[in-house]
């Protein structure tokens, strides 16, 4: 056991607050196994900001999966050596080292994570569930301080996905919104395309799904079915009816893939809902040599604020690995406007939606159909309660492909970073996405319901390009004619948010997509 004298070094950025509209249960027993995740790094800072020119071209340079696992046993193994070294010594169980993901996975008692790494754990009620959170900071013992990235799995409080406000009523023959296929239909997107090269993977944070209800969707869609693996291959099992916002979530997500992406491979990665269990199943996504999904759909996270440094570092290492794999990941930009929610006075984006690394996707209120089965016209997705989250990040730097644009001001400090969302399309309940829940339809909204719609899109063109793209960001951003500019309403809370109106817009983005123009200009990127 260390001794009282052992020099910590304190671990940049980890402290946490409690959780908000939580109540305290109590001090988590210190008897109790904590399992948790040292992510290492090396020593050597990185040389380029986060999406500056130099970074996003050392990410495009053409790698594959063995080459960067042989690479990064060469630069972590004798990080993780040490981490694994300390842990024996200190009396941890160590579990899986994964060089290529520059984890190392330990586990302890409550107290043994307080002596080594100073955790303070304790239990939090936000009436839905109980849950262990992490208050403080953490420190790090010298000898693996300056190889230590992030510590996750001591914090275990949900990340959001949209709000429980959804629409949702029995089919009665009207009311009970659009098929997908409908609502890509307003974009023109081809549905007539051969998909059955594609995989796609989605990312579900608690919750099952009944294929039963998929069927009835494919089939009100008039659509061949696809093919849905599950992992781990029991991550369905008995989770149908634990709770009923990520059931609906799953059955949204894949139905919407489902209708658009006909014969094709969806891939269901189930995993904790926590920001480890998040980062932890993009990771999978990201290097599932069997499936290999060309594309993942996430449609989680949580405002900025309650992801630590460390925490947020993590992420964006997997998503960096996402865009040398060439494997595009979109996240939503979230549902409560330009407070994500909050009460603080502030203004909040979502991450991983802010990460530079991410496709990051709003939504959109469709207005009346024109003749020709297109939304004759859009505004900004704003309910009062609920709408298109989007803003400019606290976080992050103006990426190289948002240089050349004219990016609002942050109304929290006046300076210009990250704007978010990139892109945006139907997300309002009405008329709302028609999906099949427990036998029964329901209009489901959100811009959790616009994230799959743009994978699908994006699905479709590396379809027809016969090579996967990887970070969408460059080419959407080179291609602004490919959109249909929304420059009606806002996102604003309390009169504080921002407006909809020429050009890019911290609402939706660079609008929404002309599905043949958008189409045309993914598949021309040059194949390296």
């Amino acid at each position: 056991m260390a001794g009282t004298s052992e020099r910590r070094v304190p671990l940049a950025g980890s402290n946490r607050a409690a959780p908000v509209g939580a109540t305290l249960v109590g001090d988590v027993n210190p008897d109790e196994r904590i399992p948790i995740v040292v992510y290492v790094k090396r020593r050597t800072p990185d040389k380029f900001a986060p999406g500056s020119a130099g970074d996003l071209a050392r990410l495009a340079a053409p790698i594959t999966r063995h080459q960067l696992a042989t690479q990064r046993h060469r630069s972590h193994a004798r990080a993780i050596a040490r981490v694994v070294r300390l842990a024996a010594e200190r009396g941890l169980t160590v579990g899986r080292s994964d060089p290529v993901a520059r984890t190392v996975e330990l586990a302890g008692t409550a107290r043994q994570m307080a002596e080594i790494f100073g955790a303070t754990l304790r239990t939090y009620r936000d009436g839905e569930r109980a849950f262990r959170a992490r208050v403080g900071g953490l420190t790090v013992p010298a000898e693996i301080a300056p190889w230590t990235r992030a510590i996750l799995g001591f914090d275990q409080r949900p990340l959001r996905t949209r709000t429980p406000l959804v629409q949702a009523q029995a089919d009665t023959g009207s009311g009970s919104g659009l098929w997908p296929t409908d609502i890509a239909a307003l974009y023109g997107i081809p549905l007539d395309r051969d998909v059955s090269s594609i995989c796609v993977g989605i990312i579900a944070l608690g919750g099952g799904y009944l294929a039963s209800d998929l069927a009835m969707a494919v089939a009100g869609m008039n659509r061949p079915p696809p093919v849905v693996v599950n992992v781990p291959p029991t991550g369905n099992d008995g989770s149908f009816g634990s709770n009923d916002v990520a059931d609906q979530e799953i059955a949204l997500d894949l139905q919407v893939l489902a209708g658009l992406l006909p014969k094709g491979k969806i891939v269901v990665y189930f995993a904790e809902n926590s920001a480890a269990g998040l980062t932890d199943a993009i990771h999978q996504a990201v290097f599932d040599e069997e499936h290999a999904p060309q594309v993942v759909s996430v449609s989680w996270g949580s405002a900025e604020k309650y992801w630590t440094e460390p925490g947020r570092d993590a992420m964006q290492a997997v998503l960096a690995d996402a865009a040398r794999l060439r494997v595009s990941v979109l996240f939503a930009s979230g549902d409560q406007l330009a407070t994500s929610g909050l009460t603080d006075g502030k203004l909040h984006v979502w991450f991983p939606a802010s990460s530079p690394y991410a496709t990051s996707c709003g939504g959109t209120q469709p207005l009346a159909a024109a003749g020709n089965g297109s939304a004759a016209a859009e505004a900004v997705w704003n309910a009062g309660a609920v709408g298109t989250g989007g803003g400019i990040s606290d976080a992050f730097p103006v990426p190289d492909y948002q240089s050349h644009l004219t990016l609002p001001k942050s109304q929290n400090d006046g300076a210009i970073r990250r704007g978010v969302p990139d892109v945006a399309c139907a997300a309002a309940a009405s008329p709302g996405y028609r999906i099949i829940v427990n036998g029964e339809a329901m209009a489901m909204s959100g811009t959790s319901a616009a994230t799959p719609l743009w994978a699908a899109l994006v699905a479709i063109a590396i379809a027809a390009r016969g090579e996967q793209i990887g970070l969408l960001n460059a080419a959407l951003y080179s291609n602004p004619g490919a959109f249909r500019v929304v420059v009606q309403g806002n996102n604003r809370v309390g009169g504080k948010g921002y407006d909809a109106g020429p050009g890019w817009s911290a609402c939706t983005g660079l609008g929404v997509p002309k599905g043949a123009d958008l189409l045309a200009a993914l598949t021309a990127i040059p194949v390296a």
